[in-house]
C-alpha cells in the first residue's frame, strides 16, 4: 500500500501518462503500444523490487529508512523541477516495435517511481507487494492523462496537485529521515 501511495504522489505530474497519450494519437498500434508501456514498467519493478529485496537482506532498518527518504525526497524534486517534455513520442511514432520496447524499458530504468519501489522493497523484503503496488499508483497517476490528454498537465488544478503532492513526499521523506535517527518514534 506503501507503495502504491509513494508512486502515485511521485508520478502526479503525469510525465508517463502524458508520453503514452501522444504515442497513442501518434501510432497505429495503439493496443501493442501499451502492452509495451506497461511491460517495460513490470520488467523495471521487478528488477527494483528484487534489488531491493536483496538490500533488505543486507542492509539494516535504519539505512533501508534513510534509503526510502532519499527515494521520497528525490521524487520531489523531480516534481518541482518542471522539465519540458521532449519530442520522445513524435520520433517513437514510426519505430518499430523492438525498438520501441527497448526505448521504454531504458528510459524507465532507474525512473523515481523504481527508485521508491526498490527502498520500499528494501525496508520489508516483500519486494513482489512493493512491485504490485507501485504498478497499480503508475496506472492510477496516468488514468486522467490517458483519458483527458496531455492538455491536462497545463491546468491549474494539475498544478496544485503536482505541488501538493511534492509537499507531501518531501513530509514523508523528511518524517521518515528522522525515524531512521531515532529522532521522532
Amino acid at each position: 500500500m506503501l507503495a502504491l501511495v509513494a508512486v502515485l504522489l511521485a508520478n502526479a505530474d503525469g510525465r508517463s501518462g502524458i508520453l503514452l497519450s501522444r504515442l497513442l494519437s501518434l501510432r497505429a498500434d495503439r493496443r501493442v503500444t501499451v502492452v509495451i508501456a506497461f511491460g517495460a514498467f513490470i520488467i523495471n519493478a521487478l528488477v527494483a523490487a528484487v534489488a531491493g529485496a536483496i538490500a533488505n537482506a543486507m542492509i539494516g532498518q535504519g539505512v533501508a529508512a534513510l534509503l526510502v527518504a532519499l527515494a521520497m525526497l528525490s521524487a520531489a524534486a523531480a516534481l518541482l523541477w518542471r522539465a519540458r517534455p521532449g519530442p520522445a513520442a513524435e520520433e517513437a511514432a514510426d519505430e518499430p516495435r523492438v525498438i520501441l520496447a527497448g526505448r521504454m524499458l531504458a528510459s524507465q530504468f532507474g525512473d523515481r517511481s523504481h527508485f521508491l519501489i526498490g527502498a520500499l522493497a528494501a525496508t520489508s523484503g516483500a519486494g513482489q507487494w512493493a512491485a504490485a503496488g507501485g504498478l497499480v499508483g503508475w496506472t492510477l497517476a496516468m488514468l486522467p492523462f490517458l483519458a483527458f490528454g496531455p492538455a491536462l498537465a497545463e491546468r491549474r488544478a494539475a498544478h496544485i496537485l503536482r505541488w501538493a503532492s511534492a509537499l507531501i513526499l518531501i513530509l514523508w521523506g523528511i518524517r521518515t529521515g528522522l525515524g531512521a535517527f531515532g529522532l521522532i518514534g
